[in-house]
């Protein structure tokens, strides 16, 4: 699965053939409301179109001092997720998402608990066809997983060649290690890439698309350096969240990652990159 993220090209994403949308109420509403006039004017069933969403978990340190954190500096009870999600759909002009995510864990596993029972009730109620979490490392998956009643589908995390190997960012992984993707596998749990050309995330690194071992298997298969990228993680059976508002770049995204395959040696290779 491919999805679209951050940005206002979603109409031209889906015109393309693009059928996964990724959006949060972090994100604003200038960006779900396009999101969701993109999925109404598409001509397309809502079926047709998988449509993502997160909402934060408060208090937490992923936030503090971000651009996106203002809405957790006020005291807050997990309770309040609720209305968050509401407040999503209502932008959105959707009654459900497909996949409802809380967007990062909060500071204390109670928290994190309680902000995901809301979730399963959401779920319960059909407002979220399914749910999980976004920037889990291992250690978070295994504090949540004893106390759930429905298991996230879901890790969304950034991800990427060279991008994997436990880097920080305010002392945690946040996922963007080969530990979370062992533990998630080991649980059941589809990790879901955002940045996955690295540069966007937490700590990500932006090297990625000059990198020599990167453009050296992209000549060999004709390809560019971001379909290689991408392929590298599709082929592990990471789905992935791109984003990007040039036409071409879409349609790379969308044709070149499937119209090759990567060998085991060229996986191993861009798996070796730091």
């Amino acid at each position: 699965m491919l999805s679209f993220g951050i940005t206002m090209q979603h109409s031209l994403f889906l015109a393309l053939g693009g059928r996964g949308l990724d959006t949060a109420f972090d994100y604003g509403d200038k960006y779900q409301a396009e999101l969701g006039r993109a999925v109404a004017t598409s001509g397309l069933p809502r079926s047709a179109v998988f449509v993502t969403t997160k909402v934060p978990c408060c208090a937490s340190s992923f936030v503090k001092d971000d651009v996106y954190s203002n809405h957790c500096h006020a005291r807050r009870s997990p309770e309040e997720t609720a209305a968050d999600v509401a407040h999503d759909l209502s932008v959105l002009g959707m009654p459900f998402v497909d996949l409802l995510l809380m967007h990062w864990p909060c500071d204390s596993t109670a928290d994190t608990v309680a902000t995901w029972r809301v979730l399963e009730r959401l779920a319960l109620d059909g407002r979220a066809r399914a749910i999980g979490v976004s920037n889990f490392n291992a250690s978070a998956i295994e504090s949540l997983l004893p106390h759930v009643k429905v298991r996230p589908a879901v890790n969304q995390c950034g991800f990427s060649v060279a991008g994997h190997s436990g880097i920080r960012y305010r002392n945690q992984t946040w996922g963007r290690d080969d530990a979370t993707l062992a533990a998630c596998r080991r649980h059941n749990i589809t990790l879901m890439a955002y940045s996955p050309l690295g540069s966007a995330a937490p700590g990500g690194v932006p090297r990625v698309l000059s990198d020599t071992n990167v453009r050296a298997v992209a000549a060999a298969h004709n390809r560019t350096a971001a379909a290689v990228a991408l392929r590298w993680l599709v082929q592990q059976g990471v789905p992935v969240v791109t984003q990007s508002d040039k036409k071409e770049h879409m349609v790379d995204d969308l044709e070149g990652v499937f119209s090759f395959e990567l060998t085991d040696s060229e996986m191993a290779r861009l798996a070796a990159i730091r």
